[in-house]
């Protein structure tokens, strides 16, 4: 089965970094996770966001704190969900004050015929992803977005949504990983951001005590939504 982030690529795979896509080529068979431990140069948020951040925080979708040269890690985990599709669940944990987990869940939706990503323990909010290979890192996009009530998800309005970009690549110099991520919206700019490095193993997939997010019978978006 090819990994998501692959099959969202499409034939600009093979121009990434051999270490991104070795990073990010995982696929559930292979009974592996990928884990990122770094450092954030600079974690930072707009003021005026702070209590919808907060809102995120008590389902582990974006946090208030601020810092710079913040600890953080982060678990890539490959799996296969109810309905047969691959999926990705990624934990990131940031050494604030207190600590901070931010959680997302990638999955193929093929009503959508892309990626759906959904944030948070439970899918509070769900969002298109669109991925590309740009001069060998990949960088991600969110298209149209939802937020989840009870176990239905309705559209956002335009003045409701964000645009969110990520960028990830291999520096090869520093023999390092680097990202850079931010969230904006056309009134207050930059409502989250985050910029770092981090190295990277693989570790074969064990039973843990945190299970991965609970989103048993909660549908996918679909393409009339």
């Amino acid at each position: 089965m090819t990994g998501l982030f692959e099959r969202e690529v499409g034939d600009e795979w093979r121009t990434l970094h051999p270490r991104v896509r070795d990073r990010y080529g995982l696929e559930s068979g292979e009974n592996r996770e990928a884990v990122g431990v770094g450092r954030m140069r600079d974690l930072d948020r707009h003021p005026l966001a702070v209590p919808a951040l907060w809102l995120g925080a008590f389902d582990d979708f974006l946090f208030p704190e601020r810092g710079t040269d913040v600890p953080f890690t982060i678990v890539t985990e490959p799996f296969v969900d109810d309905d047969g599709n691959e999926a990705l669940v990624l934990r990131r944990r940031f050494d604030t004050s207190p600590p901070r987990t931010f959680v997302d869940t990638l999955r193929w939706n093929p009503a959508r015929g892309c990626l759906t990503d959904l944030f948070g323990r439970h899918g509070c909010v769900a969002a298109d992803v669109h991925i590309t290979a740009e001069d060998g890192a990949l960088a991600l996009s969110i298209g149209a977005q939802w937020l989840r009530i009870g176990g239905r998800y309705f559209a956002l309005p335009a003045p409701l949504a964000v645009d969110g970009r990520l960028r990830d690549w291999y520096d090869d110099e520093d023999d390092r990983f680097r990202v850079s991520a931010a969230i904006t919206t056309p009134l207050f700019g930059t409502v989250f951001e985050y910029e770092g490095a981090f190295r990277n193993e693989f570790r074969p997939l064990e039973d843990r005590a945190t299970p991965r997010p609970a989103l048993g019978g909660v549908d996918l978006p679909g393409e009339n939504a």
